[in-house]
């Protein structure tokens, strides 16, 4: 069993470890579980700064252990923060991608009908071990995290962009989230639970739930009861200094070159250049070009003045940051009404 002293941690925002990551504990005897536990902790710590807000949200998901959903526009940090929530904490990062043909029991888990079909027709030894079907189970992110929790095991479950699914698939995962438990009905209805022991002697080990959201389609009224809420707003100018910093500085000081590029982003995404966006940048944008920039510096072909004097238009390395025609030839057309916007 996981020693108690895992169950007493709090979300801080400080990039730090709040004690010895699982691996460092006793690891239960079934190797499976031991696998879902090992293969999916994070490691490196993760560079993000949140707010006071947010950190009391995540707080609050932890003590209720409720899911949370996040919303704001794509490059804000809502899914990294599920990376340096689940370092801080030491618990496994059990993440789920979704996608338009995503299914909520995909979650949980699948079964390999066919392979099983193909033993059938095979040797005797083949035939033989079709019988044994749990084999042919292969367990989701959320399937994974429900049996750790059925063993003390708590974890960090990320549900990423869940509004790129079908409009049903929140629905579908009403029970799930509720209940934290399934049945596997091809293996004549194996069932588990991770709230078998009563929610209240389960509460600390039961997974904490991240769920992202881009706005692109509504979420239904009844998935949305379930969940707490946060609107993570883009960083404003003094945010972005420091998330460049951290990636970027050994020291945590924002650097010349950086204080003027992020001028120059903040000017691109600012409604004064008349773009309409179809693809915004975001933050993950401006920390690619802000690599290659400093490369440039290293050897000496950027400097600080002359990227300020560059208009947004003739900006090098503009592939970073502008992703789609439409956005390339309307920033072709800005005519800037001042230094401040060249």
């Amino acid at each position: 069993m996981i020693d108690t002293q895992l169950f007493d941690r709090w979300y801080k925002g400080d990039g730090q470890q709040q004690g010895p990551a699982l691996e460092h504990f006793a690891l239960p005897k079934e190797e499976d579980i031991k696998e879902f536990l090992l293969k999916d902790l994070v490691k490196t710590p993760e560079p993000y700064i949140p707010d006071d807000k947010l950190i009391r949200a995540v707080n609050v998901a932890l003590y209720l252990r409720r899911p949370l959903l996040l919303e704001g526009e794509p490059g804000c940090g809502k899914t990294r923060l599920a990376f340096a929530i689940a370092y801080e904490l030491g618990y496994p990062l059990k993440e789920c991608s979704i996608r338009s043909t995503s299914r909520a029991q995909d979650l949980l888990y699948t079964y390999d009908a066919l392979h099983r079909l193909y033993d059938m027709q095979g040797s005797e030894e083949e035939r033989k071990k079709a019988l044994e079907r749990m084999q042919y189970v292969s367990f989701g992110k959320l399937g994974e995290a429900i049996r750790l929790a059925e063993h003390k095991i708590p974890s960090v479950v990320l549900i990423d962009e869940i509004d790129k699914a079908d409009i049903d698939f929140p629905n579908d995962l009403l029970h799930p989230l509720e209940r934290l438990q399934f049945e596997i009905p091809e293996v004549d209805n194996r069932k588990f639970d991770a709230l078998k022991d009563g929610r209240d002697q389960q509460k600390n080990v039961l997974p904490l739930i991240i769920i992202t959201s881009n706005r692109e389609k509504e979420l239904p009224k009844p998935f949305l009861r379930r969940c707490l809420y946060y609107y993570i707003k883009f960083p404003d100018k003094a945010m972005l200094k420091e998330i460049v910093s951290r990636h970027s500085q050994p020291d945590g000081e924002s650097s010349e070159l950086a204080e003027v590029a992020i001028t120059k982003f903040e000017a691109l995404r600012h409604p004064e250049t008349t773009i309409r966006w179809r693809k915004t940048p975001g933050t993950g944008e401006l920390l690619d070009w802000m690599r290659v920039l400093e490369r440039d510096e290293q050897v000496g072909e950027i400097d600080p003045q002359l990227l300020s004097e560059t208009p947004l238009k003739d900006l090098p390395y503009l592939e970073t940051l502008v992703k789609t025609q439409s956005d390339s030839d309307a920033l072709t057309k800005i005519k800037p009404k001042n230094m401040e916007e060249r």
